[in-house]
This record gives C-alpha cells, sequence and structure tokens, in this order.
C-alpha cells in the first residue's frame, strides 16, 4: 500500500503531526516530524513518494533525528541515505544508556525539573527502532538507580528524573585528565574535509557515547587561540586529522600530548607520505572514505579511549 505522500518521508509518520516546506536553495523540502526532527530531502525523493525499507529507514530516522538535536539538519539524498545511516545499524547498549541520560539531562537543565519524553516519537534520541526498545532503555537506567519516572508503558508519556547517581555520570568533574567523554577535533576546516567529519569524524565519536567539540562550530565570545587552548584542557582526548597539513593542526596535537591527553592521529591515505617526520611515525587511521573513517575510528576509540578510562 503506498504511503501518503505528506506523511514523513522516513518514518512514515502521520500527516497530521509533519510539517513541510521548500528549502531556502528550493532544491529539497524541509520536514519537520516528532520523530525524524528536522531535515532536507530532495525533491526527487518527495516527487516519487520513494520509501526506503525498514533496515535503512530505522537508522535513518535516528540520524536524521540526533543530528537535528546537535543543531546540524542533514540533507538526504538519493546517493547518501545509506551512508547517513550507517552508523546508527550497530551502537553497543552501553553507548546509547549514556547518550540517553545526557538527553535527559539536557532537557532537565537542573534537578529535580525533570523531562518530559514520549516513547512513541523520541526513541530516536538513541538508536532504537521502535518505543518498545526505547522503554526497555527507560526501566534498564531506573534498575541501575540512574533515573526514576511518573508514568509507566509504551505510549505513555514519561516525565523523568535523573537520580544523584544519573547527574553524577552526566556531569563529572572537571579533572587533570578532561572532562569525560568531551573529544576535540583538530583539522582542515574546508569543503574538502567537510564530508569527513560530518560522515565520519563526529558519527564515530557520538556513537563511542563521546561528545565532539569542533572549534568553529562552538558558540563563543573568545579569541580563537584562547578557546582552543580551553577546549583542549577541557578534553579527555582528541582526534587530529591531518588531511591538508594544517600546522594550526600539528601545535594542536603536540599541545594536547603535552597535557597528556591521548590523540588519534588520522590522515587521508593519500596524503600520508606528506606527515611531517616528527609525526609520521604514529599510528594514523589512513582512510580512503568518510565512511572508512567513521568505522576506523569509532573501533580506536573503543579500544585506547573507553576500554582504558
Amino acid at each position: 500500500m503506498a504511503s501518503d505522500p505528506d506523511n514523513c518521508t522516513i518514518c512514515d509518520f502521520s500527516a497530521s503531526n509533519v510539517r513541510m516546506e521548500m528549502s531556502k536553495d528550493g532544491l529539497a523540502l524541509v520536514v519537520k516530524c516528532p520523530r525524524c526532527g528536522v531535515y532536507e530531502v530532495v525533491r526527487e525523493i518527495v516527487a516519487h513518494n520513494q520509501r526506503w525499507t525498514p533496515d535503512i529507514a530505522s537508522p535513518l530516522s535516528c540520524a536524521a533525528r540526533q543530528a537535528f538535536e546537535d543543531d546540524r539538519p542533514i540533507r538526504i539524498t538519493i546517493g547518501n541515505a545509506e551512508a547517513l545511516a550507517r552508523p546508527h545499524t550497530s551502537s553497543r547498549v552501553a553507548d546509547n544508556q549514556e547518550r540517553l541520560l545526557r538527553e535527559i539531562a539536557k532537557r532537565s537543565v537542573r534537578p529535580r525539573r525533570g523531562a518530559v519524553l514520549s516513547p512513541q516519537a523520541d526513541f530516536t534520541l538513541i538508536d532504537c527502532y521502535n518505543n518498545d526498545e526505547f522503554v526497555w532503555y527507560l526501566e534498564s537506567l531506573i534498575q541501575q538507580g540512574l533515573l526514576s519516572k511518573l508514568a509507566v508503558g509504551a505510549t505513555a508519556t514519561h516525565n523523568l528524573f535523573l537520580t544523584v547517581e544519573g547527574w553524577k555520570r552526566t556531569q563529572p568533574s572537571q579533572q587533570a585528565g578532561g572532562i569525560t567523554g568531551q573529544c576535540f577535533v583538530a583539522m582542515w576546516f574546508s569543503d574538502e574535509t567537510h564530508a569527513a567529519y560530518e560522515n565520519g569524524i563526529k558519527p564515530a565519536v557520538v556513537k563511542a557515547g563521546c561528545v565532539p567539540i569542533r572549534i568553529d562550530q562552538k558558540e563563543h565570545n573568545n579569541e580563537i587561540p584562547d578557546e582552543i587552548i580551553a577546549e583542549i584542557r577541557n578534553s579527555q582526548f582528541m582526534v587530529a586529522d591531518f588531511t591538508g597539513q594544517r600546522l594550526g593542526v600539528y601545535y594542536e596535537a603536540g599541545f594536547a600530548m603535552g597535557l597528556g591527553r591521548k590523540v588519534i592521529w588520522c590522515c587521508r591515505k593519500d596524503e600520508i607520505d606528506k606527515l611531517h617526520f616528527d609525526t609520521n611515525h604514529k599510528n594514523h587511521i589512513d582512510w580512503r572514505t568518510p565512511a572508512e573513517l567513521g568505522e576506523r575510528l569509532y573501533t580506536r576509540i573503543r579500544a585506547t579511549i573507553l576500554e582504558q578510562a
């Protein structure tokens, strides 16, 4: 049976809950869906009423919602849907738990205010594919003493409260090793490396349950060099990509090492031979595509950061 063309183009959420408008450049529609957030979809997909199979649609819905929550809505084209969905197909339970705790803390702002979430609409805040799975995560956090709630059931709206232990998990003390889970990203900011970040580095860091910090995407009123130094100090580790051979990336990686922060070294494979002799002996992730970068970076974070924390 054909879907209603006014429904969400990803999750097929009812048209009565979905809004659409033309994008500023006229090449796509902006879709506003309670489950998938706000995202753009090119007009060709809408014109042909294209629908993805569940193995693509479910993780793509998570990708769209989580990108929207990070204030970086995605644009879905005929060719990029699978790549956008891929990082959301194999998340670890622990990563989803940590991400859900952070989302509840973000909405609560302060203890005892609580956060209102709907399993029917909000299960995509983490890599869940239905509301029953989302409720399972809520119940697991309650059993661990990290969360309490005032409503029960797969369709109810939940008023959620972090316990003291839950707040401790989401607001770790800033110690000599930086804030647990914060990752400073040093790289060349250009159109040439945009996909490497959006489709490789960022999804890998978030999938690992960490928070990527890129100085050009942070709101601040300070001098940029001062802000860079402050955020490197605040970070538990750094991802440094040397594609483009930017001197600033070398400086920032050296500063991080001087503070005792772990650095994960990356470089596009066609530029490996250009690396400076002071760093070319490091175990770089020599990637060819953003997808490969993301997969290998996630594995490296798990092996060298999370499992040794």
